[in-house]
């Protein structure tokens, strides 16, 4: 499933932030642009595995006004999310 992603830009000594809005405190960070998508599906990961019910994705517009997410930039990643793939 596509889910709305947040970036906060990293530079030469400070990561990419990553925060995904529709799982309540999951955060990641990534050094390298390519290292995003793994991030972000180990932090969803981690999320789930203590059986929190899983969301669904919601509309991106929903996020981009919010002043919580003010600067950077929305990618809309897939998170793979069976449940069987991490036990």
């Amino acid at each position: 499933m596509l889910y709305p992603v947040h970036i906060e830009p990293g530079d030469a000594t400070h990561a990419y932030d990553i925060t995904v809005p529709d799982f309540p405190g999951c955060f990641s960070a990534a050094d390298d642009w390519p290292e995003i998508p793994g991030k972000v599906q180990e932090a969803a990961e981690a999320y789930y595995a203590d059986g929190a019910p899983i969301p669904e994705p919601s509309d991106r517009l929903r996020w981009v006004e919010s002043r919580q997410f003010e600067g950077g930039f929305w990618l809309l990643v897939e998170i793979a999310l069976s449940r069987g793939s991490i036990d």
